[in-house]
């Protein structure tokens, strides 16, 4: 970035905006873990004690509420920072971290690496919200809202980290920034690679997934070489991940033809919401690219690893063969499944550190493919999209069907089908919002598009009413460091939670809170609507009764992954918390 745009960025008003997004999350997130042992109240005015770097006292203050949802504490003013000094609004993320961290019993190392992801989230916020600065959604195609979207991961403190990405790349790859993206295609030899295809695709060739004339290239590469086409994957590449990490750990591997450059692909692509998954812009319902990228976001690292990735396609199918075998009784509907229909990952014969799962790509059935005539597709997401001209992107929608048929609707047709395949097949599904698409007629919700199941999934083969896939494993070394990676338990509230967490707390809390703040509808009120429509589900199947208990979604507490907090502690592994379960405590009609 050229300096006169930096510094026109660092005193826009964006660049406050995105300092007080991120200090509201993670306060709020904070508050919500019981990270903050100097936070007092006096009404809704929230005072937290902090300590200056000369051991001065101070205190970020600012109107606050506690909600129905969860117990979630919302910050509803700007975050004023007030010390001996003065008192000003807070825009210094790593300064509120320093002032704080006294309190946070927190890893010094973790927390500094934690500072980071947060200052880095703050400016590339920053500098999305400058890129979308008076665009409008409303109205706007699937794949133009999907990248458009600046308020995604509205619970995460590092929503937009991206650490790897300088100014410049986020500029050149961000979804919000980039008219679009052009892979680079590589060959890879079969027996150097981990992959899957789907029983759908052609000669169960992951080739077949290339446009006629990516395949000519193919084959007119590898032959001019003397190589043989039969003997090599495709293998897309992100253009940002070529240069920071392929071309200069992986140049063995081309030298020994295990690794062949072709071209680059011929379609245009577009990045959606997750950024490293590309949607084809010329092909609409050609299958998008989810490509491994050798960067941390939202505290996570993007690569693909490759027993995850040869998992893709036997889970998608699995998937489908269970919706298809399972009885939908009404209102239900059953959910599309964006099946990842193949998947590559190279795995170098000699262990390069970092590399594992950096070379890697699987397809994803495009959403375009599966709508019926008089459908269009909404992200999840987009339900909380306050749009350019101070408008909810829902709002003409919901006026349309009336507030309270709109929210049954969205229940009814979005969330209860993923609560059904738990309860009739035993399987758990990471529904957050990223991971699902509303299918809507005129704005009144349809059905639901499901999507990300190569790690996204758990179940227990004592309750499934099918028999699971056979799937790899993660090797010793993937394990020790992602202890959460993982598909098989035999814990039933463990299941319960990893659906109720994503599915309620990351995703139905923030609708609820939407809806009070912007439609006049109380959290409580919409929790019981939520709870209504699955009493009524759950009196029509009176069969599932010992389902409904053993997966109980009306436990008066739920186990809640701390996302924030274990960014500092000492250790790194699932930390959760018990928080107060908003549907146990409805009064339903």
């Amino acid at each position: 970035m050229k300096l006169a745009e930096f510094d026109a960025l660092i005193h826009s008003d964006a660049y406050r905006d995105a300092a007080q997004r991120v200090i509201r999350q993670l306060l709020e997130a904070l508050l919500f873990e019981d990270a903050l042992t100097h936070a007092c109240w006096a009404d809704t005015l929230l005072s937290i004690e902090a300590t200056s770097r000369d051991g001065e006292t101070l205190f970020y203050r600012c109107e606050a509420r506690r909600t129905a949802s969860f117990g979630r504490v919302r910050i509803v003013s700007t975050v004023r920072r007030e010390g001996p000094g003065g008192a000003a609004d807070a825009v210094d993320v790593a300064l509120l971290i320093a002032e704080l961290a006294p309190q946070l019993r927190a890893d010094p190392e973790q927390l500094a690496r934690f500072a980071a992801e947060l200052s880095a989230t703050h400016i590339k916020d920053a500098q999305t919200r400058t890129s979308q600065s008076g665009r409008l959604l409303r109205g706007r195609d699937y794949n133009e809202i999907e990248s458009g979207l600046t308020g995604a991961h509205p619970y995460h403190p590092s929503y937009k980290s991206r650490i790897g990405f300088t100014l410049d790349d986020n500029g050149r790859y961000a979804p919000e920034c980039t008219p679009g993206v052009a892979p680079r295609l590589l060959a890879a030899r079969r027996e150097c690679c981990r992959w899957s295809v789907s029983r759908d695709v052609e000669d169960g060739d992951p080739l077949r997934l290339l446009s006629g004339a990516e395949r000519a290239a193919f084959d007119m590469q590898l032959t001019k070489r003397g190589l043989r086409p039969a003997d090599y994957l495709p293998l897309p590449v992100h253009p940002w991940q070529w240069d920071a990490a392929i071309e200069a750990s992986c140049h063995a591997a081309f030298a020994r033809g295990e690794l062949v450059p072709i071209d680059v692909l011929g379609d245009r692509y577009a990045p959606q919401q997750s950024i490293r998954t590309l949607a084809n812009a010329d092909r609409r319902e050609a299958p998008s690219l989810k490509l491994a990228m050798s960067l941390v976001n939202t505290s996570t690292s993007r690569v693909l690893a490759p027993h995850t990735v040869r998992n893709a396609a036997p889970m998608s199918d699995w998937l489908a063969d269970l919706a298809a075998r399972t009885d939908w009784p009404e209102p239900l509907v059953r959910p599309v499944l964006l099946r990842e229909i193949a998947g590559v990952a190279y795995v170098p014969r000699t262990p390069i550190a970092g590399q594992y799962g950096a070379l890697a790509c699987i397809w994803r059935e495009s959403v375009h493919r599966h709508l019926a005539r008089g459908e269009a597709a909404l992200p999840v997401t987009a339900i909380t999209h306050v749009d350019a001209d101070g408008r909810p992107l829902v709002a003409d929608w919901v006026e349309q069907h009336g507030t309270r048929a709109w929210v049954r609707r969205l229940v009814e047709r979005a969330w209860l089908p993923v609560l059904h395949l738990l309860w009739r097949d035993g399987a758990a599904l990471e529904s957050h919002a990223q991971n699902m698409v509303l299918l809507h007629r005129d704005g009144l919700p349809e059905r639901i598009a499901l999507k990300d199941f190569h790690d996204g999934v758990r179940y227990s083969r004592r309750w499934l009413s099918c028999a699971a896939p056979a799937l790899d494993a993660p090797p010793a070394e993937h394990a020790r460091v992602n202890p959460n990676s993982f598909i098989e338990t035999d814990d039933a509230d463990e299941l319960r939670d990893f659906t109720t967490d994503a599915l309620f707390f990351v995703n139905l809390a923030e609708i609820a809170w939407f809806f009070e703040c912007h439609f006049d509808l109380e959290e409580t009120e919409f929790w019981a609507i939520a709870a209504c429509v699955i009493h009524d589900y759950q009196a029509r199947c009176p069969e599932l009764a010992e389902r409904f208990a053993r997966f109980d979604c009306f436990a008066p507490t739920m186990q809640i992954e701390l996302l924030a907090s274990r960014r500092f502690m000492p250790e790194i592994r699932l930390r959760t918390r018990a928080a107060p379960n908003p549907l146990a405590q409805t009064v339903y009609a």
